[in-house]
């Protein structure tokens, strides 16, 4: 049987699919984008906000910020976006999974919305109960302690599960120079940094350790940790850009008695200017880089020649030249978004170089620019360091043990040798 392949059809569906590309850039010639609004941002950004509500009276920080407001709008939307089986997934299209469905269950409860919300209250429980509640979340992360400490954080903090239930994490840690963090084996991976420090705090004041020398330099160490807390939060507020991350930072905080910390206060500012219309969260802000560099690679020849210079003289100006304030990451490399909470990784940074390496004339490949040939070439050492052992590359950095972030990954490592 012969078939012949559509070839009109296709044609029209590329042209339809590359005007529609190309008119989504911004007006600065890249592209943006967005990310879909959240079940388990908006849980953990309504709790941040009704922690710090608590004593946002007394700070003046906050005097303009319509807490009510947006804890009543996240609640609803939540209740809104209940799945049939009582629980919550990451997305409005995603399965209930225990994770997002604890976070949402509990903050009804610190919001003492209970009793308007008492029918998707009681199916969420239903199915936190079906699910297996805490030991559920502790065996689906395994010793990654990345995401399991923060939901459980966040259902203590709303009064659900006692303070033991929760690991105890070293964040006396994070006040010893930021190279000693490669010869450890943290229970978090790198870029879980704030988590460490605020979830840590927490947990430290609402459940002190039993050994006395560890509790006395645990105390020690508070104020100090703080400080370094304070240092490696970008200037908007947003630790990745993430509400998720943020939010639990803020929260702790807020927990430990600190809304007035400068940290809380940057945090909440950047959950406020993070809400949607509809009251719910995304994960991120943008992905602009990551989608930037996608369109460039699969536009290719087709990209415009006069929007070639503007999307190189950006990319370029995303490449992080100096080590990274947060992960203490090696310069050369480059984040999913241009926005000051992003940190360099593995599948980023080889999309712009092949992106970069897309946007030259074909005509004149050997005639590439001094600037992107450093660019390039730092890119690849950048990316040399961060090889594993067994000869493939991790997200987002090497060294700090065998968490899933931190294991070499097939299409990462795919991607690095292509570029």
């Amino acid at each position: 049987m012969n078939f012949e392949l559509p070839t009109g059809r296709i044609e029209a569906s590329y042209g339809k699919a590359k005007s529609t590309l190309l008119s989504a850039r911004s007006d600065c010639g890249y592209w943006e984008g967005e990310l879909s609004t959240s079940a388990l941002s908006t849980a953990v950004a309504v709790m941040a906000l009704e922690l710090v509500q608590r004593d946002a009276d007394d700070i003046d920080a906050y005097s303009d910020v319509d807490f009510p407001k947006l804890i009543n709008g996240g609640l609803a939307w939540l209740a809104d976006h209940q799945n049939d089986d009582g629980g919550w997934g990451d997305t409005v299209k995603s399965l209930s999974n225990i994770s997002t469905t604890m976070l949402a269950h509990a903050v009804f409860h610190a919001t003492e919305s209970t009793e308007r919300y008492s029918a998707q209250v009681q199916k969420a429980k239903e199915y936190i109960d079906d699910v297996g509640g805490v030991q559920a979340v502790i065996e689906r992360y395994g010793k990654d302690k990345t995401f399991s400490i923060p939901i459980l954080t966040h259902c203590a903090l709303a009064g659900l599960i006692e303070w033991d239930e929760i690991t105890a994490l070293p964040f006396e840690l994070a006040c010893l120079p930021a190279n000693f963090y490669k010869t450890v084996k943290l229970p978090v991976v790198s870029y879980a940094l704030p988590a460490l420090i605020a979830i840590g705090n927490v947990r430290f004041q609402k459940k002190k350790t039993w050994n006395p020398i560890l509790r006395f330099i645990r105390s020690l160490a508070v104020k100090p940790s703080l400080r370094v807390l304070e240092r490696i939060q970008p200037g908007n507020g947003g630790f990745l850009e993430a509400t998720p991350l943020t939010s639990f930072v803020t929260m702790s905080l807020a927990g430990m008695g600190r809304a007035d910390h400068a940290v809380a206060m940057r945090g909440i500012d950047f959950i406020v200017q993070s809400v949607q219309a509809d009251g719910s969260w995304p994960i991120d802000t943008n992905l602009a880089t990551w989608v930037t560099t996608l369109s460039v690679n699969a536009l290719q020849e087709d990209l415009p020649v006069e929007a070639r210079e503007p999307i190189r003289d950006w990319l370029l100006e995303q490449q992080y030249r100096e080590v990274h304030p947060y992960t203490n990451a090696d310069p050369g490399g480059w984040a999913w978004t241009d926005l000051p909470g992003g940190v360099p990784d593995a599948d980023d940074t080889p999309g712009a170089m092949l992106a970069l390496m897309n946007l030259g004339d074909e005509q004149l490949q050997d005639s590439i620019s001094e600037q992107e040939q450093e660019s390039l070439e730092a890119g690849v050492v950048w990316l040399l360091g961060l090889q594993n052992r067994n000869g493939g590359w991790p997200t987002f950095c090497r060294g700090w043990g065998t968490l899933p972030f931190d294991r070499s990954s097939a299409d990462i490592t795919a991607h690095v040798l292509r570029a």
